[in-house]
């Protein structure tokens, strides 16, 4: 009875991860490339590089599924992104 409680409980914890909504990976990638656009003036042509790399990246993880919070991640980067417009 205990394999079988177990094995029910683990589907029923697969059901429930598997309803969890995951982040819209695109629309985050697309509004940091447009608040990316809004500075991009301001910053050299490798550092827009970078930007553009980083923000990829952490979309790629999130669409793949590997990252637990890109909402955080694409706010550090945009943290990242002020102050390195502000130097300049």
């Amino acid at each position: 009875m205990n394999r079988a409680m177990a094995g029910a409980l683990g589907l029923v914890l697969l059901a429930a991860m598997a309803g969890l909504a995951p982040y819209d990976c695109g629309r985050l990638y697309v509004r940091f490339l447009e608040r990316l656009s809004f500075q991009a003036e301001k910053l050299s042509g490798e550092r827009l590089a970078a930007f553009h790399r980083g923000s990829l990246r952490i979309f790629d993880a999130c669409d793949a599924g590997h990252m637990r919070d890109a909402p955080a991640k694409f706010t550090e980067l945009e943290i990242r992104l002020a102050s390195q417009s502000r130097a300049n």
